[in-house]
């Protein structure tokens, strides 16, 4: 496999289309359009936005496809996240055939993440299950807003972590992992799959993309540097 199963793709658009319009209906204070995902409120009336609501819209876009789904998968390796002892660990979701065979391992994140931080280790670790485990595996995070700066920061921690993996396991097993990344405030997402056997000199360059945003939508796309965009208009 040299690329994520199509219908997962698809997926993915599906959720994005759930997002944004969860994310619009929830501004308003009445309620018209027809989806049923709101985002919660709180006490300012700012909404929440978490990974919760990632993984629910994601099942929903599940069910235009064919494809099945198990939630807190256990992983076939043992992993050492904390204590003394590896122990089986979960993944988010699976995605399995039309046969019931599993053939992707999805981990849902949400919320910025700064370069500066000292610890990035939630990112690290599901970034491990998902190149570890002998899948495709397919992260899936949502972004309230961004800036022309604030993207490409956080895909250079997810290079680095990604660096970590490969530098300190030698049982990467995955053939592929698919990074799609939905941003709710602009309408626009991007998504593209990084092959853990490549020179890991290779993917400083791949994590990165050159566009411009305003304080409330996508301007222009400078350089897409191989990152399939999907804008709210162009998929509904």
């Amino acid at each position: 496999m040299k690329s994520v199963h199509p219908e997962i793709t698809a997926i993915c658009i599906e959720a994005d289309k759930v997002l944004w319009t969860a994310f619009v209906q929830s501004q308003q204070s009445g309620i018209t359009g027809t989806g049923k995902l709101l985002f919660p409120k709180y006490r300012n009336d700012a909404l929440r936005v978490s990974e919760q609501e990632a993984r629910f819209a994601f099942v929903e876009g599940l069910y235009s496809s064919q494809l099945l789904y198990t939630v807190e998968a256990p992983t076939s390796k043992k992993y050492q996240f904390k204590g003394k002892s590896p122990l089986s660990a979960q993944t988010d979701l699976a995605i399995h055939d039309v046969m019931g065979t599993r053939i992707c391992n999805v981990e849902f994140k949400a919320k910025g993440v700064s370069p500066s931080a000292k610890n990035h280790f939630p990112i690290y670790k599901d970034l491990q299950k998902l190149l570890r485990e002998p899948l495709w595996g397919l992260w899936f995070h949502l972004l309230e807003a961004v800036n022309s700066s604030s993207l490409n920061d956080f895909l250079g921690v997810m290079e680095s972590e990604m660096n970590h993996v490969y530098q300190n396991f030698s049982d990467i097993e995955s053939p592929g992992v698919t990074i799609h990344i939905c941003v709710l405030k602009h309408g626009f997402s991007i998504q593209r799959d990084f092959l853990p056997g490549n020179n890991l000199k290779n993917l400083h360059n791949q994590f990165r993309i050159d566009l411009k945003v305003s304080r409330s939508k996508l301007e222009r796309v400078d350089n897409a540097n191989g990152w399939h965009l999907h804008t709210w208009q162009s998929t509904s």
